[in-house]
């Protein structure tokens, strides 16, 4: 059965890597909501779904895990972006997904940014975005979604600030993602809140403690039992902001984090300078993926595994996706190894992954997560580890 599988994955990787030149020919928007008309097609009844699941699902027990209460059949999912409006949720366990997080979806309607918006950096595998938050608004999502049955998939719910103006007011960006909650206290397994649009016209206020604290203060009044929420914290600020945000999350309970939103070009220098094709976004994939995972590292010992860490941003490889887990990352996102490698990617991640797990004398993910990530020694310099463990 292993070569079968093996030899089925050889064979869409070769057939995307002769397709790709001529869907790279495409508007990348265009070529975007093309194949988002293909997985809603497939999606759309048992017999596509089925070949779907034959050509490309794969399932192993050591990679279930339970995260928070919830149970998943894989740690590896889609990751907030690519199905903005909640549209393509038949279709991911076909090809192999654990979970999928949708949106990001805002209190309003977003047109998102004008012009094009979307780019690709072949070289250094990397998509440059500036969508801005482009959605259907919460009202109009949710009552698409309230009966939808998402199977075996794991659904996140995505919540930002809807990107309509550049003024910046706390108890209306407040309101505005408690709709969103309110919207969708019935819908998903999960909730994260994204504080870190790197597109959105008044920057990331959300930084600032004052600011957070308020948010998180009227999250957790709409807390939904048994639904865990997640803080989505940005690529590029320092060490002393993500420790302010990882500090006010376990001072509010919240149950995790996702690490991390894009990176601005303007503050890395992990891709091809002369590849940057437009003067304004931030960029998925490789440029990615040595900052999100330094940046788990530090949260994970930070935190020292209290809070759950889902782990985004350059993912193509089992190894990749091992290098996160073995951080301190409970669960993982990805978008950019569809683009470039077709996929048929989820398929192989999941069964490298299996690979690796045996190699390291693990049974499950859960064993392996932050295994080569040791907890530093309690101290004074980290005050609410300390106090988290005392309690």
């Amino acid at each position: 059965m292993s070569f079968i599988i093996g030899l089925r994955n050889f064979f869409f990787k070769v057939l995307y890597r002769i397709s790709r030149p001529v869907i790279f020919l495409m508007d990348p928007e265009e070529a975007h909501y093309m194949f988002k008309r293909v997985g809603v097609f497939l999606g759309s009844n048992f017999l596509t779904r089925l070949l779907t699941s034959m050509l490309f699902n794969y399932g192993h027990k050591s990679l279930k895990s339970t995260v928070d209460g919830i149970e998943y059949r894989n740690p590896l999912g889609l990751s907030a972006g690519f199905d903005k409006d909640g549209e393509l949720t038949k279709i991911y366990p076909s090809i192999g997904f654990g979970l999928a997080e949708l949106g990001s979806f805002t209190g309003e309607v977003c047109p998102g940014n004008p012009g094009k918006r979307l780019f690709r950096m072949v070289k250094s595998k990397s998509i440059l975005v500036w969508y801005g938050l482009n959605n259907q608004g919460a009202e109009t999502i949710s009552k698409r979604l309230k009966d939808v049955d998402f199977g075996k998939l794991k659904v996140g719910i995505n919540a930002a600030k809807s990107n309509l103006t550049s003024e910046f007011d706390l108890q209306d960006s407040i309101d505005d993602y408690t709709k969103t909650l309110s919207l969708f206290k019935d819908i998903g397994d999960y909730y994260t809140i994204n504080i870190s649009c790197p597109n959105t016209q008044d920057g990331e206020p959300f930084v600032i403690k004052e600011n957070l604290d308020a948010l998180l203060i009227a999250v957790n009044a709409h807390r939904v039992a048994g639904r865990p929420i997640y803080v989505k914290l940005a690529a590029d600020i320092s060490n002393d902001e993500i420790n302010t945000i990882v500090d006010a999350c376990i001072e509010h309970q919240m149950d995790g984090v996702v690490l991390t939103n894009l990176a601005k070009p303007s503050h890395n220098k992990e891709f091809i300078e002369a590849e940057l094709p437009y003067h304004k976004g931030a960029m998925s994939g490789l440029p990615l993926q040595r900052i999100s995972t330094n940046v788990i590292r530090h949260v994970y010992r930070r935190s020292r595994g209290k809070l759950t860490i889902i782990g985004v941003g350059g993912i193509f490889t089992a190894k990749d996706a091992y290098e996160k887990i073995t951080s301190g990352a409970s669960l993982l996102h990805m978008i950019s190894a569809l683009i470039f490698d077709g996929p048929q990617s989820i398929n192989e991640i999941n069964r490298g992954l299996v690979k690796l797990l045996k190699a390291d004398g693990f049974s499950s993910i859960e064993e392996a997560i932050g295994s080569r990530n040791p907890l530093p020694k309690l101290t004074s310099e980290n005050p609410v580890a300390t106090k988290q463990d005392a309690a």
